[in-house]
């Protein structure tokens, strides 16, 4: 599908919350507008039995549905009401609605609701949030107006919880139904395609096998590892625990000599195999170093393979050379045996070389590099050094000697393992017995 045929998809976009809510309000909106499949089933979760029964068991030539967004609840005529369902749509699933009668009034400030549905004489007010924001003051500003001015029997108000997750099964169940029918489920399709990219959140993690590969990961390829990785803790304890960074998945390592696990999707054009790169960084500080320098000697960098669960997969290795600043990263230089005229990662090296840098030696460094890295190698261009140092205000740098290490593991071997929702814990024990094989290889 080309994704620009997305009909929620807009050219002119605004990063501005209330612009994107308003969007997902109208997008959502057309689904239960276009699908009357879809209508009855959103409809259902959200009233009570009885209600659902009243509203379509019987109808008449009179009978109207009337869906819309952006609506003044005060202009709306509470006489022909007899209950409004007042609907929180967050991400929070334990959304507590007990206190929604208790809620502050909001004083002469129109109350405008995302999403108006009229049937028969029944009203759902739904307030719309992309996250786990609590809406419950918004909520019931919108619904005072039928409240206030009328008997308190005239009008039942119920205050509901409904989350996105929810939604999105209730979604994906109409579009498969519909599949299995040759009907065209476009409008579902498109909400689907485009929440899977902008909310990966809103939906639950799917097998590996029913995932298609994509290099550098999607949003439902990460969720199924996070999930994964989260087993792994499970498996091998509270110091294994998922990273708390939003811009890498990951465990922490409690080895000493080096501190995470990472998994990647990559693509290999030189065999046409889709991997599963997982890939640790031993001394990736001198601390670290210590272990791996002056325990096991490093005959372990010239292995090709990894035995994880039995089975031997491609190893690679690569030397680092890590430059940072005020405990930051900043840059490094990745290379070869190849690449070198001596070898840069020995123990004196790491011992007199590795650690702080002023900046009035850096030339020693330089020299350094120069003594080790062959010319045409270009280690200056490899690590941005005037760009990163020599034309900043910075007065030192830090200096580790470390190694890349990657195991290539197929995807079709995740496939295999991940066929079903419970499968999941097959895939955490093979991570599991690659962070062990990788434990093995260096200590």
């Amino acid at each position: 599908m080309n994704h620009h045929l997305n009909i929620f998809r807009f050219f002119n976009e605004s990063d501005d919350s209330e612009f994107i809510e308003n969007n997902l309000s109208r997008a959502f909106a057309l689904c239960i507008k276009t699908s009357g499949f879809f209508l009855n089933e959103f409809i259902k979760s959200i009233v009570s039995d009885e209600d659902h029964r009243y509203l379509f068991g019987t109808l008449t030539s009179d009978t109207r549905c009337a869906i819309d967004i952006q609506i003044d609840t005060a202009a709306i005529e509470k006489e022909n009401y007899k209950t409004v369902y007042a609907v929180a749509m967050t991400t929070d699933r334990q959304l507590d609605m007990s206190d929604f009668f208790r809620q502050p009034e909001f004083a002469d400030k129109k109350n405008i609701t995302d999403i108006f549905i009229g049937i028969k004489d029944i009203a759902i007010i739904v307030e719309v949030k992309r996250s786990s924001e609590d809406c419950k003051a918004q909520l019931y500003n919108q619904v005072l107006p039928f409240i206030n001015g009328a008997a308190k029997t005239a009008i039942d108000v119920k205050p509901v919880r409904c989350s996105w997750q929810d939604v999105v099964v209730l979604m994906e169940r109409v579009k498969h139904v519909q599949q299995l029918l040759s009907q065209d489920p476009h409008i579902i399709s498109d909400f689907l395609e485009l929440g899977e990219i902008r909310y990966p959140d809103w939906f639950e993690p799917k097998p590996f096998n029913t995932l298609p590969f994509t290099h550098n990961g999607s949003p439902q390829l990460a969720q199924r590892m996070k999930q994964a990785l989260v087993g792994v803790s499970r498996i091998a304890g509270d110091e294994f625990q998922l990273l708390p960074y939003g811009d890498r998945l990951g465990i922490s390592l409690p080895f000493g000599w080096v501190s995470e696990f990472q998994p990647y999707f990559a693509h290999n054009d030189a065999d046409g195999v889709d991997y599963v790169e997982c890939r640790i960084w031993p001394a990736n500080t001198k601390a670290q170093g210590y272990s791996v320098f002056t325990g096991k000697q490093l005959d372990w960098t010239r292995k090709k393979t990894l035995k994880a669960s039995g089975k031997e997969y491609p190893l690679g290795i690569e030397y680092e050379v890590k430059l940072s600043h005020f405990n930051g990263y900043i840059t490094s230089i990745e290379f070869s045996e190849n690449d070198t005229t001596k070898p840069l990662h020995t123990l004196k090296n790491y011992k007199t070389q590795s650690g702080k840098w002023e900046r009035l030696s850096w030339g020693e460094l330089e020299r350094l590099f120069d003594e080790h890295f062959k010319p045409e190698f270009r280690w200056r261009e490899q690590c941005g050094w005037a760009e990163n140092f020599l034309d900043t205000d910075r007065s030192y740098l830090t200096m580790s000697l470390g190694f890349v290490v990657t195991a290539s593991i197929p995807f079709s071997v995740f496939k295999s393992l991940d066929k079903k929702e419970t499968d999941i814990t097959k895939v955490s024990e093979l991570l599991w017995k690659t962070v062990q094989a990788f434990k093995n290889l260096i200590e």
